[in-house]
């Protein structure tokens, strides 16, 4: 079987508009010049997984706008909800991109999750998206499955970020563990590169395709780094090859005194 590329992009931030920046970023353009990365690098399918964090402030407007770039790449799109979307708003107004949540790619299946909470910047897995988990992971037997979601349930290194981790992480943890068939996780939220296990598991979380955190920071502080992206091979084998790219040449730079998104 052949393998399956697919590219992440993650907390892209979009306001109403052209004119919104994050960090001194204007987030549309950031979003045009990753997906022109992609094309360039010809790594991957037309099908992105997008996770979490699309608006800034989950605005109708944002979504839209996001519905008609993505149109306008020709691109198919994945997509689940962070902390700062509502997925009743991005259902509604992602018109070309409908909710898939159970995905079947062949040999593989995709399986997203929603770890966003009401009003809280900190993930949690609720009972409805536990149950979700173990209806899609019967599902998709007999396939290996790639597991998406916004937060993280590992620190990354980042003291004020890491108090955001998704707080019952071991209950979807023993979950995934009675089921062999989960080969890795990719999550978004913490805007910078990281590469882990999650006991067994190989869990990678990726740049922001707007500003990027610093790492290793014990308060919100931003990154040098520019946009980037994460590219995934799912190997017929139930291997996983994926690496980050960051763009070139951005500009503008991010504004370091930023103290706050």
């Amino acid at each position: 079987m052949d393998t399956i590329h697919l590219t992440q992009i993650t907390d892209l931030h979009l306001g109403t508009d052209a004119s919104a920046t994050l960090g001194g970023v204007p987030t549309l353009a950031s979003f045009e010049a990753v997906l022109q990365a992609v094309a360039d690098q010809g790594r991957g399918t037309d099908t992105l997984l997008l996770t979490g964090d699309l608006a800034s402030h989950c605005q109708p407007e944002a979504y839209r706008l996001l519905n008609s770039t993505l149109s306008a790449h020709q691109k198919q799109a994945i997509w689940l909800p962070g902390n700062h979307d509502d997925s009743q708003l991005m259902a509604a107004n992602l018109v070309n991109f409908p909710p898939r949540s159970v995905v079947d790619l062949g040999a593989w299946g995709l399986l997203t999750l929603d770890s966003s909470q009401p009003n809280k910047p900190g993930g949690h897995i609720s009972d409805l998206q536990l149950q979700h988990v173990e209806q899609g992971l019967q599902t998709l037997a007999g396939k290996y499955i790639l597991l998406a979601m916004h937060h993280s349930p590992l620190p990354v290194g980042c003291a004020w970020l890491d108090k955001q981790q998704i707080d019952n992480q071991q209950q979807l943890q023993e979950l995934l563990s009675r089921q062999g068939n989960v080969r890795a996780v990719i999550t978004g939220h913490v805007h910078q590169q990281f590469d882990g296990h999650w006991g067994q598991l190989p869990i990678y979380s990726t740049p922001s395709s707007c500003v990027q955190f610093k790492q290793h920071s014990e308060d919100f502080a931003l990154s040098e780094q520019p946009p980037g992206y994460r590219w995934l091979d799912l190997h017929s084998d139930g291997t996983v090859h994926t690496g980050v790219e960051f763009l070139r040449g951005f500009a503008p730079h991010p504004n370091l005194d930023c103290a706050s998104y």
